[in-house]
């Protein structure tokens, strides 16, 4: 028997232990809401390692710290299923047959889909791509000025990641209007998990006309849009594949999966926002930082691989950014029959989910948790390496995100490509989290001053 089964079953163990408060029909959605870190984070320094709390029309078993990660993200989904959780969200966004809303084996199929496109090989050939889309996004700016850092962030990754995965003639002309539509898809699924039903709220219909317009400019473009070098199209590949039970895809399953993928991107500007947030906020880093890079670049960036595993600090940057600021606030699954979950009994139709915020922001895992402190993850101390399931800002166990490379990459060459052609401040120094949302974005406006630098 292993630690995860004696840790999950057979059913007992002892009561979660409640967390206080709570209003009649909306449990404890107000201080939830308004700041989901805060609220685990209390709850959890009060109460222990599990507690329980209400959301509207459901109760929550929340666990937090790395061994209570481990087994949480270690159930599969016979015994925490995801699909009760995001199947109601996101298939109304992406449209039927896709993500949950298809069997467990047609699903890891439709995952293996992408695997071509974010694999080593395929990363190596998007390096030069994403470099030069961020080059061309940054020449039209004058010598100096502002910017707001979302808008910038989430324009890039949309466009990088329409290039690569889509085709380079979908990301010039539908890149611009892209973080809007998607913006759109998300503030849908916020809206249906916090009201547990989707209601015809003016977030559905607007929802329903993004989905519209991407995935008839998916079906209108996609087929035809040939990457560099190669004579076949990403959707031409898709059609072609063979399921497991036999049959291929039609085209709009084929684009609802595409639409996936670029919805399945929308963490990324979060991350690299905070990531640009805290380096301004803590400016003794650029220097750091930008000697890495040309010791790594004698000249403009290559785009290597072997050039980009060079820059160590930033990856180091990039990762306490996760740690401090993790896009997603919540991984959730419901309980598909009673279970024991790390000694505490949770019944069947509960949300089990655990916190990357609030795990990540322990002191007994991490020293001086609330501070930036990209040294954490040097050699002599690779706190996050220390633990198991310390961090889990791109979950794991199970179900680990299979775009973190392309991610990590993109983030990587977005930051590599700013830092050398600009000096960079914030015009406010503090940045607060947004309320109300799906993910854990920075409140906008967050106002970024540049001048170019000489290079």
């Amino acid at each position: 028997m292993t630690d995860r089964t004696r840790n999950t079953s057979p059913p007992g163990g002892r009561e979660l232990p409640a967390v206080e408060g709570g209003l009649p029909l909306i449990g404890h959605a107000i201080p939830f809401v308004r700041n989901p870190v805060d609220f685990l984070l209390r709850a959890h320094s009060r109460r222990g390692e599990a507690v329980a709390f209400s959301l509207p029309g459901r109760r929550v078993a929340s666990f937090c710290g790395p061994q209570a990660n481990a087994v949480v993200l270690g159930l599969d989904d016979s015994e925490a299923d995801r699909r009760p959780v995001y199947e109601p969200l996101v298939t109304p966004l992406l449209g039927p047959g896709v993500v949950f809303n298809v069997p467990a084996d047609v699903k890891a199929w439709h995952d293996s889909l992408l695997l071509p496109l974010i694999r080593r090989d395929a990363l190596a050939r998007h390096a030069q791509a994403m470099f030069d889309q961020v080059e061309r996004y940054i020449t039209p700016w004058q010598a100096s000025g502002t910017f707001e850092l979302m808008t910038v962030m989430r324009d890039l990754t949309a466009r990088i990641t329409a290039h690569c995965l889509i085709g380079p003639r979908f990301a010039r002309t539908v890149g611009p209007a892209l973080p809007t539509l998607l913006n759109q898809l998300e503030s849908a699924a916020f809206a249906t998990f916090m009201t547990g039903s989707r209601a015809l709220l003016p977030q559905h219909r607007r929802a329903d006309r993004a989905r519209e317009t991407l995935t008839r400019a998916i079906k209108q473009i996609a087929p035809h849009d040939c990457p560099e070098g190669s004579e076949h199209s990403h959707f031409e590949d898709l059609m072609c594949a063979v399921g497991p039970d036999g049959r291929s895809l039609d085209e709009n399953t084929a684009a609802s999966l595409m639409l996936g993928w670029l919805f399945a991107a929308a963490s990324t500007p979060i991350h690299a926002a905070w990531t640009g947030i805290l380096l301004l906020q803590y400016p003794q880093w650029l220097p750091v930082l930008r000697a890495e890079q040309e010791a790594a670049f004698t000249d403009h960036p290559p785009a290597t691989l072997s050039a980009l595993h060079k820059l160590e600090r930033l990856d180091h940057c990039l990762l306490e950014a996760e740690r401090l600021h993790p896009a997603v606030w919540l991984l959730a699954r419901t309980a598909a029959r009673d279970l024991c979950i790390h000694g505490y009994r949770v019944p069947r139709g509960h949300l089990v989910c655990v916190s990357p915020g609030a795990s990540h922001r322990l002191p007994g895992v991490f020293r001086e948790p609330g501070t930036f402190d990209p040294d954490r993850y040097l050699p002599d101390r690779r706190e996050h390496r220390a633990t198991p399931y310390a961090l889990i800002g791109f979950s794991g166990g199970r179900h680990p995100c299979l775009g973190m490379s392309f991610a990590q990459q993109t983030m990587k060459i977005i930051w590599s490509v700013l830092l050398r052609a600009f000096d960079l401040e914030l015009a406010e120094a503090r940045a607060r989290g947004a309320v109300t949302a799906m993910r854990h974005k920075p409140r906008r406006p967050c106002t970024v001053r540049y001048r170019r630098r000489n290079r």
